[in-house]
């Protein structure tokens, strides 16, 4: 009778800790469900605008000769880059935790649901592709910084693999944003990137990448 009811209450612990692991689980899938209702529109809009953006600033600063940092028309290049590639970085970090979170709370469970978590792994190279860039303009006070031909060079690669992003993007006028689109698109971002990389027979972007060419420095 001892044993029998030694086994009952190992029972009624087991069921009491699944029950805690399922109503925990559930409990992150509404939480990242609600992520999804309130911010995916706005990140997929933001996303679509700063890669827009930096079209506009890369052709300029190419056709200039110049980063230009005055209150003008199209000024305030380094600041505007700086701006945007934050932007995308600090939401693909946000997105990321977000399906870090998800993922391991679901994995105790079941796999990990497609539409929801989407395909790219810990190993994504955008996040450190967007800080190199940034190294590249961060803390330019001057009003001008002239470009030299190894600056200029490297802006050119910029802007070609921001023209890859813009493939993803698509047409800037429209408006039609589905949030499960979302992961297709950050995966979608993610794979341009590391073709990009492919292409230029690299493995990684230190190696193509390493020196940030800030001109900061070069004055």
């Amino acid at each position: 009778m001892g044993l029998k009811k030694r086994f009952i209450i190992v029972g009624c612990l087991a069921f009491a800790v699944l029950l805690i692991l399922t109503y925990s689980f559930y409990t992150e899938k509404r939480m990242y469900e609600q992520y999804l209702t309130m911010n995916v529109h706005q990140d997929m809009v933001d996303m679509k605008s700063a890669i827009l953006n930096n079209e506009s600033y890369f052709k300029r600063i190419l056709a200039d000769d110049k980063i230009t940092n005055e209150m003008i028309e199209d000024g305030e290049q380094a600041r505007q880059l700086i701006y945007n590639l934050m932007n995308m970085m600090q939401i693909i970090n946000k997105n990321n935790l977000m399906n870090q979170s998800f993922s391991e709370e679901m994995n105790i469970l079941t796999r990990p649901a497609k539409s929801l978590t989407g395909e790219i792994d810990r190993s994504d190279t955008l996040p450190l592709t967007l800080q190199r860039m940034l190294m590249t303009f961060d803390r330019l006070d001057a009003t001008s910084y002239p470009l030299t031909p190894e600056l200029k060079a490297r802006i050119v690669e910029y802007r070609q693999l921001n023209n890859r992003w813009l493939k993803v993007v698509g047409e800037p006028e429209s408006t039609e944003i589905n949030e499960k689109d979302w992961p297709q698109f950050m995966s979608d971002l993610e794979k341009e990137n590391r073709v990009y990389f492919q292409e230029q027979s690299v493995n990684h972007v230190d190696d193509i990448w390493r020196d940030s060419l800030n001109p900061r420095y070069e004055w």
